[in-house]
């Protein structure tokens, strides 16, 4: 593992994949790590020069925010990218060895990894969305429903 220059990792809620390669492109490491704790572990025993990449989806700003403090350069990839170099089924290990190869490719720019108080932002602005968006739907419901019985609103 100490040979690797970059890691990827597909994340999961408990399972994750992780795959290592060398500065020349050989893949050198790959394993199936099964518990968040074992995963917490891994990360900690990373050297700080090495470079993680992961996919984007649910927990990657958080993971990328944890390794940035402990010294190493997080990517986040975004996915539609990552799926143009997977081969073979779609599972964890070759979504991890995707992930490895879409790091390599220049053309793909990584996501900007978010502050926790810029994620809170985020949060709140699509939730106030979405309450939007349901509060317009029963609106625009309402005023058919009324419609079928004669009586005509104006919208809005």
């Amino acid at each position: 593992m100490s040979a690797c220059t970059t890691v990827a990792v597909d994340l999961a809620k408990r399972v994750f994949q992780v795959a290592g390669e060398d500065a020349l492109g050989q893949v050198l490491y790959e394993e199936r790590i099964k518990s968040r704790e074992a995963f917490y572990a891994f990360l900690r025993k990373l050297p700080p020069t090495t470079v993680v990449l992961m996919e984007t989806g649910p927990g990657a700003q958080a993971w990328a925010r944890q390794l940035q403090a402990q010294g190493n350069l997080a990517r986040i990839l975004p996915a539609q990218h990552v799926a143009d170099h997977r081969s073979g089924a779609k599972n964890d290990r070759n979504d991890a060895l995707a992930i490895l190869r879409a790091g390599r490719d220049t053309r793909i720019l990584a996501v900007p990894i978010k502050s926790a108080a810029a994620l809170a932002m985020q949060a709140l602005h699509r939730a106030r969305q979405g309450y939007v968006r349901r509060r317009t739907a029963m609106s625009n419901q309402m005023r058919g429903l009324l419609l079928e019985h004669g009586v005509a609103l104006a919208q809005g």
